[in-house]
């Protein structure tokens, strides 16, 4: 049985690792594009108006929008630190609970920036989309899928603090 074990426990550190090095590969890409996608033009815009006040607000708009994709990546690269962590063979309760924590409360406020506040921002800068809150779809979504993540955290730290308790006694 112990061989099994240990069999299962290597395999799942050397998937680990290999998802670990894609995951980065993709957190990369997706740093690369979320900057070209959010300030390339605009910061051509800014430049060659000479730094005119309406370039500067729509800069602005362009880096409120950036913050809820820099949550979400936030939150990927967090993903990698428990891949990382299961790698080494840390595969019980902290690397998980840690991550599921983080990366729940980062994708719950990702979305709370991108439908409520992104909106509201850019229309005080003067970029009016025609409302004040974006439904979003995909947003709510992940917003819903942090508060799980959240909440299964908290259920798998009580189910440690339980088993540490049952060891102590065993």
């Amino acid at each position: 049985m112990e061989g099994v074990m240990t069999d299962n426990t290597v395999s799942i550190q050397r998937l680990s690792a290999r998802m670990r090095r894609f995951v980065t590969v993709l957190w990369a890409i997706c740093l690369v594009l979320v900057v070209l996608e959010r300030f390339s033009n605009v910061t051509i815009k800014v430049v060659a108006s000479g730094f005119a006040e309406n370039a500067l607000r729509e800069f602005a708009c362009q880096a409120a929008a950036a913050v809820p994709e820099g949550l979400f990546l936030l939150g990927l690269w967090w993903v990698r630190e428990a891949l990382a962590a299961f790698s080494r063979g840390e595969l019980f309760a902290l690397p998980m609970t840690r991550m599921l924590d983080r990366v729940g409360i980062v994708l719950a406020a990702g979305s709370a920036v991108r439908i409520f506040l992104v909106p509201a921002v850019c229309n005080l800068l003067g970029f009016h989309a025609g409302h004040w809150i974006a439904f979003d779809a995909a947003g709510l979504v992940l917003g819903a899928i942090g508060l799980a993540f959240k909440a299964m955290a908290g259920v798998l730290r009580h189910a440690s603090a339980i088993q540490s308790e049952l060891d102590e006694i065993f």
